[in-house]
């Protein structure tokens, strides 16, 4: 009989861990507090929402937790209604604050629990009003994924993009980390600054950005601010009228034709200061007059921008007014170069294979040993668009027949930005403290790469990944003066 209780009082653990489980994955918060108010279950949304770790709410009073103010507590909105009413809230428009006086919004449902007949707890479930855009962004995004494996004739979606999210490869903690916050600041309307080298994917963040937000129905416009003169920018941007100069016409500028979707600015650190100001005035008024125009037009559409290099740096070498940047910045994200997420390459490599293997009709398996080696110790100044090129030229080298990229399908001209892989650039091991040997192996690779580059500065310090004013340092400091 006792073999038979042990059983049961086992199962019944193992289905209440099973469904502390499930309730602490569900996308939504969900709490549990006895009839006395006492907090009993807070699951993980819970705790991100509320910004709260679970240790420090359970077993407390919701009033200690949720500060009561003049009957506008959380206990007293909520669960002391349930409690005397015995009947569930629904869609319950409720606001509290925490004990730091953050102040939380949320449309919860609230429901009371009986056990043989007595009220016992009360449990509820409900978001915070200021993250639901974010699960809106992200229902979005998946049903668009889903429509385009769907579909795959075509890899365009109907807004004039080409990438979400869940396009960019990578699992390296940097790259990670970009993600996610992209994916968090997708669902808010405030403009983003994204900043990154040359080819890190600056593009690709912002469509996919737009395709998580509520703006994906319109359209993704983009502009690349250095690539068009001064005197065409402006009628671009801001639209011309009729008789604003020979020969014009009524034509809409990108702000209206971005019209509840996102407009993307790249490089605008690349735009006249001239031009920023009058991009200042539309982005302060919300308005767009057309050049020659009369009549202003307010603007609805998300605001994204991109420069190649440090926003302050742009900031100090007064590249981008100083008040543009702030309005442009409210949200700013960096993307990594490849360097810095070295653990990505293979699954760039072979993410790259596979697209031209389909576009070319090609069946190549992989790379070679000794070419993904060389590729995981290259520093890709180009970042990942040169290591796309890199393999879009070695799969054109590639024979009928043969399965792996090697060595030999490189192009000679991509093997010299490699170096001569037979050279070894470290000095062998010798005995002396770690500072000693560290400082060789740096004044040797340095001095390798002066050489290989004639003693260009400016180009060694691109290759090596450093500024150049700190290389000029270390060249003093081993003495590395080029004749």
């Amino acid at each position: 009989m006792n073999g038979t209780n042990n059983k049961n009082v086992e199962l019944l653990e193992k289905e209440n861990q099973l469904l502390r489980e499930i309730i602490d994955r569900i996308h939504e918060p969900v709490s549990v507090s006895t009839k006395e108010g006492v907090i009993v279950l807070y699951n993980s949304e819970s705790e991100k929402s509320e910004g709260m770790k679970r240790e420090n709410v359970l077993g407390k009073h919701e009033r200690d937790i949720y500060p009561d103010t003049n009957g506008k507590g959380f206990f007293d909105q909520v669960t002391k209604k349930v409690i005397e009413t015995g009947r569930p809230l629904i869609e319950h428009h409720c606001k509290y604050r925490l004990d730091n006086e953050r102040l939380i919004e949320i449309f919860i449902d609230s429901y009371p629990f009986f056990y043989q007949g007595n009220l016992e707890a009360v449990y509820n479930i409900g978001p915070n009003v200021k993250q639901g855009n974010v699960f809106v962004s992200r229902s979005l995004e998946l049903q668009r994924k889903v429509n385009r494996e769907n579909n795959t004739k075509t890899a365009i979606y109907h807004n004039g993009t080409y990438y979400s999210l869940q396009d960019i490869v990578g699992r390296s903690e940097k790259i990670s980390k970009a993600v996610l916050l992209a994916r968090k600041i997708a669902g808010r309307t405030s403009p983003i600054l994204i900043y990154g080298e040359t080819g890190t994917g600056k593009e690709l963040f912002a469509q996919g950005i737009h395709n998580a937000s509520l703006f994906a129905e319109g359209s993704f416009i983009a502009v690349n601010c250095a690539a068009i003169p001064e005197t065409l920018l402006e009628g671009l941007i801001f639209g011309t009228s009729k008789g604003a100069f020979t020969g014009a016409i009524e034509t809409p500028g990108l702000f209206e034709q971005a019209e509840e979707g996102t407009l993307f600015l790249d490089e605008i650190d690349s735009m006249p200061i001239s031009l920023q100001a009058k991009l200042l005035r539309v982005l302060q008024d919300k308005v767009v007059r057309r050049i020659g125009g009369k009549q202003q037009k307010p603007i609805n559409c998300r605001i994204i921008s991109a420069t190649n290099m440090d926003p302050f740096e742009a900031v100090k070498k007064q590249r981008m007014r100083e008040d543009l940047f702030y309005r442009l910045a409210t949200v700013t994200l960096g993307v990594p170069p490849l360097r810095e997420r070295k653990e990505d390459i293979a699954l760039l490599v072979q993410f790259f294979i596979d697209k031209y293997n389909r576009l070319f009709g090609l069946y190549v398996g992989g790379c070679s040993e000794q070419l993904t080696k060389m590729f995981e110790e290259y520093h890709w100044p180009g970042n990942v668009r040169e290591l796309e090129n890199t393999i879009e030229s070695a799969i054109n080298c590639i024979e009928v027949g043969e399965k792996e990229l090697n060595l030999r399908h490189v192009p000679p001209y991509i093997k010299e930005r490699f170096g001569n892989p037979g050279v070894d650039v470290f000095i062998p091991y010798k005995e002396g403290k770690l500072h000693a040997i560290l400082m060789a192996v740096e004044k040797r690779v340095i001095k390798n790469c002066l050489d290989k580059n004639g003693g260009n500065v400016t180009k060694t310090a691109e290759e090596l990944g450093v500024l150049r004013q700190a290389l000029h340092y270390r060249i003093r400091k081993f003495g590395l003066y080029q004749k």
